[in-house]
């Protein structure tokens, strides 16, 4: 990890934190926000500083869309690379967005509602990390809507981590992670979110119409001092499930803040002396001409 990568905490859980809808889980607060732009960092370092693909050929002007945008590191780091694309960051949560910058704008807007005036308009649409917000019926909408506003020989770039392990159950999952993991799967359940969707995601693409259609994975390994960036990181975000987790009951794991706390404690020490690794996935789709 680059020498000024200077995040050292795990993003600890605190109680009362703010949770902005029923089908997302997790957290849209100041703690939130430092862990997504951590969580950038980590990004850019395991999938190159290629933020988008580097035969997509863009003029003066063209608009690039970050759905999902969050705290939108994503976004401003896009802008300040092509001073001469135009960036919308847009999230159902405007609690995270940053200030509008020179050819940068945040809007408060739900991915599965594009608007009309939009369609035909992008050259380049990115999502990220949206396994713990999406209903099956929402991924369906969400990439239909983006085939819709992209421009043809646009592209759209998806990526997830395989929270469930349904794309590599072969993943090694340590036993306290994977009774964890099942909790979360049970809670996602409730909430009508689907994980498992994004199995599917190459389906679905072509369904919509997409083609040339790239996957790529990274492993991210949470072990030892080299993997303690990422880790921090990954941790943070289970933990920002404790509203939602406790608040369901707690699936045997916890019922309290303090439980909830020491379990993902046993968790993280999982992660830190075992050859656990997130897997990452991203694909890559072309609307034709």
């Amino acid at each position: 990890m680059p020498a000024t990568a200077t995040i050292t905490t795990a993003f600890p859980s605190k109680d009362g934190r703010y949770y902005a809808a029923e089908t997302y889980l997790l957290p849209s607060d100041d703690v939130e926000r430092a862990r997504l732009d951590a969580q950038h960092v980590v990004y850019k370092h395991y999938f190159g500083s290629e933020l988008i693909p580097a035969d997509l050929k863009l003029k003066e002007g063209d608009r690039i869309l970050d759905a999902g945008t969050g705290s939108g590191s994503w976004a401003i780091d896009v802008a300040q690379s092509l001073p001469t694309a135009q960036v919308v960051g847009i999230d159902l949560e405007g609690k995270l967005l940053p200030p509008a910058g020179q050819n940068t704008q945040f809007l408060v807007q739900s991915s599965l509602d594009l608007p009309g005036e939009w369609t035909g308009k992008f050259a380049f649409i990115f999502q990220r990390l949206m396994v713990v917000a999406f209903t099956e019926d929402a991924w369906k909408r969400a990439i239909t809507g983006f085939y819709r506003v992209l421009r043809p020989g646009g592209r759209l770039q998806l990526v997830e981590v395989d929270l469930l392990r349904v794309l590599y159950p072969e993943a090694i999952t340590p036993p306290q992670t994977a009774r964890w993991l099942e909790g979360v799967r049970s809670l996602c359940g409730m909430r009508g979110v689907k994980p498992q969707t994004i199995a599917e995601i190459p389906e679905l693409l072509k369904d919509a119409g997409f083609v040339d259609i790239k996957i790529k994975i990274s492993p991210r390994y949470t072990g030892g001092e080299q993997g303690k960036f990422t880790r921090d990181t990954a941790i943070g975000s289970q933990r920002g499930l404790k509203g939602p987790f406790l608040k369901a009951g707690g699936f045997g794991i916890a019922e309290s803040s303090e439980e909830f706390d020491r379990y993902l404690d046993t968790v993280e020490e999982e992660w830190a002396t075992t050859d656990f690794a997130w897997m990452w996935t991203r694909w890559t789709a072309t609307k034709p001409m």
